[in-house]
């Protein structure tokens, strides 16, 4: 009689689809029930219903768990073109608050990346540059339509409300509401095509 070879353990870093799935699910869900700051790894992995160490195996920290959770969520939107370049800035501001805000928490997104060192920086910079492009085209189709003065500085002036915008979330916790961000961008000096 020949017995079969036993059957090896798995090594490295595979992960089970389903546990997987289980896992970005239960940390979405926590998040948004208690908070950024109060979620841990041992609560993710009771709620999903997996080990701890199946944890730290695939991820290093919660900060990485966080940051695959939520990223299918930090895609860009198409920026808006309602012929109102006012109306398409609000809109894409406020998208932009939507993003950083992920389940309702400030500290979320700036929170997972900063905390993930210089590779969440990184990620950080590149999901705010994908914001931030078309904010730039869309006020510069404004000075090409005559809504804004060609002299208007663009860079410049998307990137004071990507500091005023972080500066809220991430130093104050406070979102910037609809009002706050319409001011914001009517101190532009539109003009009348």
């Amino acid at each position: 009689m020949t017995q079969e070879p036993a059957a090896r353990p798995r090594r490295g870093r595979r992960r089970d689809p389903d546990a997987h799935a289980a896992v970005l699910r239960a940390t979405r869900e926590l998040v948004a029930e208690l908070g950024y700051h109060r979620v841990t790894m041992e609560r993710i992995a009771a709620r999903a219903g997996v080990a701890r160490m199946t944890l730290y195996r695939w991820w290093p920290n919660k900060a990485a768990v966080v940051t695959e959770a939520v990223a299918d969520r930090l895609a860009p939107e198409p920026p808006p073109d309602t012929g109102s370049t006012r109306a398409d800035a609000i809109a894409s501001l406020v998208s932009l608050v939507r993003t950083l805000t992920l389940l309702g928490d400030p500290s979320v997104v700036a929170g997972a990346l900063v905390e993930r060192g210089e590779a969440g920086r990184t990620e950080l910079r590149d999901l705010l540059a994908a914001r931030l492009e078309p904010l730039r085209r869309l006020l510069e189709r404004g000075r090409e339509r005559g809504e804004l003065p060609a002299a208007l500085p663009v860079a410049a002036l998307v990137d004071s409300w990507l500091g005023f915008v972080l500066y809220r979330i991430v130093f104050t916790e406070r979102v910037p509401d609809q009002d706050e961000i319409a001011a914001l961008v009517d101190v532009l000096p539109f003009t009348q095509p």
